[in-house]
């Protein structure tokens, strides 16, 4: 079972959309709630984000699909990318540490088992070390905010566990859904076949109707002559075996016109 083969453009929207959340996040922390925070260097990774994705509207087309690799490259960055903002703002004491789960549940949606796996371990492994090394939490100016470790050790064991339950029950969900899909693409195929056989049935239906008059009538015909003929020349020969060939003809279409599992077997039309 194939992965799905995500467009780029689904994936540049939800990185505009995390891009506008980050600068409006920023902006009421920093000019709302006047907390401190290294304002220019966390401006500076969103506008990275934001810079990658002009480069790639422009570059690639709107229908681009982006194969496995590309999509776990582009998911891996939207994990580095929040990392970075993260360790700027406080670690894992960041209510916002929560969205490290997203990349990896829209990687269990779209890509391989293995490939969410491996964005799995490099978020588990940037949430780790956030836990350890992070700037401070943005409080109030003269102000600081320590949480006890016991509080960050919990945090850590929230996301890390929400990393495994939340990408295996969406990748079992994205799972059975492919193969739904699939069974339906193939129920559908084999209906339009079985309606291409049906149509071929009714075709040599209506063809052994439409020959029946003529081929009734050659050998009322050949009939007529072979009786007229002289009984050992040549041409009464012919015309009996001209005679007995339109009839086994009529049999023949006689049989197609009257089985109708003709449809169901095309090879006993040829």
């Amino acid at each position: 079972m194939a992965p799905l083969r995500i467009r780029l453009r689904t994936l540049v929207n939800l990185r505009w959309l995390a891009v506008a959340g980050q600068v409006a996040a920023v902006i009421f922390v920093y000019f709302g709630l006047g907390f401190t925070l290294p304002l220019y260097p966390v401006l500076a990774a969103i506008a990275a984000s934001g810079w990658l994705n002009v480069v790639l509207t422009f570059r690639y087309p709107a229908s681009k699909r982006l194969t496995g690799r590309e999509a776990r490259i582009y998911l891996g960055y939207d994990l580095l990318q929040l990392a970075v903002l993260l360790f700027l703002t406080g670690g894992l004491q960041n209510p916002f540490a929560l969205l490290f789960l997203a990349p990896v549940t829209i990687s269990a949606t779209i890509l391989s088992l293995g490939a969410t796996v491996q964005l799995g371990g490099l978020a588990f492994i940037c949430v780790t070390l956030l836990a350890f090394w992070h700037e401070p939490l943005p409080w109030r100016v003269g102000e600081t905010l320590n949480m006890p470790a016991l509080y960050t050790g919990g945090i850590w064991a929230a996301i890390s566990l929400g990393l495994v339950f939340l990408s295996a029950y969406a990748w079992r969900v994205a799972a059975e859904t492919r193969r739904m899909s699939d069974a339906l693409a193939a129920t559908q195929m084999s209906l339009a076949r079985q309606q291409q056989f049906s149509a071929l049935g009714a075709l040599a239906a209506a063809a052994a109707h439409e020959l029946g008059s003529p081929l009734g009538t050659i050998s009322v015909v050949a009939r007529e002559l072979e009786h007229s003929a002289a009984a050992s020349g040549p041409m009464r020969e012919d015309l009996t075996l001209l005679r007995e060939q339109a009839e086994r003809c009529r049999e023949i279409l006689a049989r197609l016109s009257h089985r109708p599992g003709s449809a169901e077997h095309p090879d006993m039309l040829a």
